[in-house]
């Protein structure tokens, strides 16, 4: 059921994830997440009319 070769493929998908170019997408995913919630917090504060 649990067989080594298969961990293998999976030891290796994983080493796949930590490529220096894969951490670019994460800072990116990060950053966009990062100003939609700040966005969105922007848009709870009631403004003051002028």
């Amino acid at each position: 059921m649990y067989q080594t070769s298969g961990m293998a493929g999976v030891a290796a998908g994983g080493a796949g994830l930590a490529a220096p170019g894969v951490n670019v997408v994460w800072l990116l995913l990060a950053a966009f997440a990062l100003l939609g919630a700040g966005l969105a917090l922007l848009r709870m504060i009631p403004r003051r009319q002028a």
